[in-house]
Formats: structure tokens, C-alpha cells, sequence
């Protein structure tokens, strides 16, 4: 049995043009989805950082850290770069799994004769 094809409803028509207009309105000006996932500490110290600077949009934040990162020269974006410690914790259960997966890496794909691998007990 051959299904019929529903038609579209009014609403998924226009919802459908309006979508393609706003991709050809992006396309025209060079707009494209950057997606950026952080970690989850870091967002109350951004959100810190952009209201102390009037700053309402976390796409903003990003677009003038990349604006700025690339106008720089080098030795300045080799400064921006640098890694800056964060306060990271390690939890016992991530750990656990850590070593996990590295002991069974080395099962997997065991050591050679020469090679020096120290295994914890």
C-alpha cells in the first residue's frame, strides 16, 4: 500500500521560507554556526566577566575574544594563548576510570620488550 503524501500545512510552509531566507540572508553576509563547548566552570567566572563589562550575550564574548585574538600580533595572541591554570579536581570515581582504561590499553596492546612501563600496584 502506497502512503499518501500529507501536503505541508500553511504554517510549516511559511516557517520553511522563513528559514530559508534567514540561510541565504547568512550566506550573503558570511554567517556561520560556530558551536563552542566549555566546560561548566568556567560559566559563573563568564558570567562575572560580561556583567562587569556590560556584556548580555555570550555570542558577543566569544565574537570580541576571537576579534581580538586574531588582531593581535603574535608574540601578544602567544601571551592570550598561554594556558592559564584553572582549578581542576580530579574525582576519585573519574580516576578510577582513568586507570581503568589505561590498564586496558596496555592489555590491548602490550608494551614492547624494551619499552619502560611502570604499573602501579
Amino acid at each position: 500500500m502506497a502512503e499518501e503524501q500529507q501536503e505541508p500545512t500553511a504554517e510549516a510552509i511559511k516557517q520553511r521560507k522563513k528559514r530559508e531566507k534567514e540561510a541565504a540572508k547568512n550566506a550573503a553576509l558570511g554567517i556561520e554556526k560556530f558551536t563552542v563547548e566549555v566546560a561548566g566552570v568556567f560559566k559563573p567566572d563568564l558570567k562575572k566577566v560580561m556583567k562587569a563589562h556590560g556584556i548580555n550575550n555570550q555570542q558577543d564574548i566569544h565574537q570580541r575574544l576571537l576579534i581580538n585574538l586574531i588582531a593581535a600580533d603574535f608574540e601578544t595572541q602567544a601571551k592570550m594563548l598561554r594556558c592559564v591554570m584553572t582549578p581542576f579536581v580530579v574525582s576519585e570515581k573519574v580516576s578510577r576510570i582513568i586507570r581503568a582504561a589505561g590498564l586496558k590499553s596496555l592489555a590491548d596492546d602490550p608494551p614492547e620488550p624494551d619499552d619502560e612501563i611502570d604499573i602501579p600496584k
